[in-house]
C-alpha cells in the first residue's frame, strides 16, 4: 500500500479487495483504477485510510 502527496490532495492505492459497507465509504474518494484521492481542502479521514490499511494487511498472503 502507497501513499503519495500532492498540491491539493493525497493519493493512496493500490486498493484492496474490501466489503461492501467499505466499498460504499470509499465511492467519493475513487479517482481511475485502483486509486483513493483525499483532497486537502478536507478533514482526511484517518479511520477510514486506517480501515484500509487493516484491509490490505488481511488480503496478502500468509506464509
Amino acid at each position: 500500500m502507497y501513499f503519495s502527496g500532492w498540491k491539493n490532495h493525497i493519493s493512496v492505492y493500490p486498493i484492496p479487495p474490501v466489503s461492501e459497507p467499505l466499498a460504499t465509504e470509499i465511492e467519493p474518494y475513487l479517482a481511475g483504477k485502483g486509486t483513493l484521492k483525499f483532497p486537502l481542502s478536507k478533514p482526511i479521514p484517518y479511520d477510514l485510510i486506517a480501515r484500509l490499511a487493516q484491509a490490505f494487511v488481511a488480503s496478502r498472503p500468509t506464509e
